[in-house]
């Protein structure tokens, strides 16, 4: 068996460096390796009696045959075992029929059938006239790919009840559907589902028809498929259908070799929050990082701030011909990221961006009136030391009657009007927190910041961020240890009894 792992695993490396990129991302192709279909194929509890096993984007057969060698191993009590492998890549199916074939010498009752078919489109068909087969076990790694609204696999998703964006989510949906009661699916697939407007009937969709039991993450984000160049982060998801949901298993790892794994047990309460409407999915962080405990404070919404956040309303491509690199009388200064640092306002700039647009009536409707703002960049990679970097605008800062925000640029307001001095400086305070980005981190694996993200986050109440405006409104050199400093000072209950 270690001799057919080597041989499919070099049969990896080659298709890596030998298939093009454009044929990787036509087929939203990228196979796993190794060392990771084994451990997807570990988190199956053993089982015994009747297997019917389900690989949609097969590919070369690594994780089944990833799964099938560890049943080998282990001697499960199986009558018999059945295997269905999808793949659409006619490029692949040799070796998929060659390696298969290896694995049912391997059994007594072991069959497999490959289907070179539309995994979506066929499954729904048989979905809908009750004709599908039903598995006792899906192990997959589905194509990463965007789906348009208006293309079939979107009306092929409809079919199994699931509305979703992607076919990786559309594969693993439709896998689910057609799950056994009690049958497992394990996946390796991005991260970001877990978050997000788009996901949100996805999420929905999982929580309904399966509980959690084991979420993997890899605190290198580049390590998955470091062969393939793919910068998604990926996630291994252990999903039981149609049980009660109890404590979720979470694991880490710093790369594909699993070495110094960890693992600790959550009450799925830390994972979704029972009053969170988007159903964000959370991932606890590795030991030895601020817990949720850190502040005894109670949380609220955003929106029980009375604050709203919105994604900057200049699209700059789009509005090219009323955009200038120098303010004049006519223009209203236009606030890119490269504008903001060390956590203020740095406008005029000399740099690539403008830092003006032409005051007219086609772009009046983008400007906000002067006043007091927080600003957070919309993109950022796990890898930088905070994904959420807060600025502030300070109406005495620029002279101006009116503001416009670049689209790569979230902005805090109130009713499209500047904020209370004291509220935006709170804001700044409590965006910037070690724990505040810890939060954020446990549920976004890409690189955007949405302005619906931002929302989903907690806050403390309104009159306890104007508490941390007033303290912070004392110091002039910002940096991480003051924020952190402020917060814990200020909504830690127990101390500010004492201090207020």
């Amino acid at each position: 068996m270690f001799a057919v792992a080597e041989k499919i695993e070099a049969e990896r490396k080659i298709h890596a460096v030998e298939t093009s990129e454009i044929h990787k991302k036509n087929f939203g192709q990228y196979f796993t390796p190794y060392a990771i279909a084994e451990f997807m194929a570990s988190l199956f509890p053993v089982a015994d009696g009747n297997l019917n096993i389900l690989d949609p984007g097969a590919g070369i057969g690594i994780l089944s045959c990833a799964l099938l060698n560890r049943i080998k191993k282990e001697n499960w009590n199986n009558s018999s075992i059945k295997l269905s492998a999808y793949d659409i890549d006619t490029e692949v199916l040799g070796k998929l029929t060659q390696n298969l074939i290896e694995q049912k010498k391997n059994f007594t009752d072991f069959d497999f059938k490959i289907f070179n078919a539309d995994f979506l489109e066929k499954t729904s068909f048989e979905y809908s006239f009750g004709k599908n087969e039903e598995f006792t076990h899906v192990i997959m790694n589905p194509p990463y790919k965007k789906i348009l609204s208006k293309s079939s696999a979107r009306e092929f998703c409809r079919c199994f009840g699931l509305e979703t964006v992607n076919l990786y989510s559309a594969f693993v949906g439709a896998a689910i559907a057609q799950l056994k009661e009690k049958g497992y699916l394990v996946a390796i697939i991005p991260r970001s589902f877990c978050n997000g407007l788009y996901y949100k009937p996805f999420r929905e969709f999982i929580l309904k028809s399966c509980s959690i039991k084991q979420i993997h993450l890899f605190e290198s984000r580049k390590d998955a498929f470091k062969d393939e160049s793919v910068l998604q982060e990926n996630i291994i998801i252990l999903l039981q259908k149609g049980t009660a949901q109890h404590d979720v298993k979470i694991s880490y790892s710093n790369g594909a070799d699993f070495e110094n794994l960890t693992e600790n047990y959550y009450n799925f309460k830390k994972i979704v929050n029972p009053f969170d409407k988007e159903k964000y999915i959370n991932i606890p962080l590795p030991s030895g990082l601020p817990s949720d405990e850190f502040f005894d404070c109670q949380f609220v919404s955003l929106n029980e701030t009375g604050i709203s956040v919105s994604t900057g309303a200049v699209v700059d491509f789009r509005a090219k011909s009323f955009i200038r690199k120098n303010p004049d009388e006519n223009t209203v200064p236009l606030l890119y990221p490269v504008h903001f640092k060390n956590y203020k306002t740095d406008w005029p700039k000399e740099s690539k961006k403008p830092n003006a647009i032409v005051f007219a009536d086609e772009t009046k409707p983008m400007f906000v009136p002067a006043g007091n703002y927080v600003a957070v960049k919309r993109f950022s990679t796990k890898e930088e030391k905070k994904r959420i970097v807060a600025s502030l605008v300070i109406a005495d800062d620029i002279d101006a009657s009116s503001l416009a925000f670049e689209n790569h640029l979230n902005v805090f307001h109130f009713e499209k009007k500047g904020l209370q001095k004291e509220l935006a400086l709170g804001l700044i305070v409590w965006l910037n927190t070690t724990f505040l980005d810890n939060q954020f981190r446990k549920f976004s694996g890409h690189t955007q910041v949405n302005a619906t993200d931002l929302r989903n986050l907690p806050f403390p109440s309104k009159e306890k961020l104007i508490e941390l405006g007033k303290k912070l409104e004392k110091y002039d050199g910002w940096n991480q240890e003051l924020f952190d400093s402020i917060a814990k000072e200020r909504l830690d209950e127990k101390s500010a009894a004492a201090n207020f």
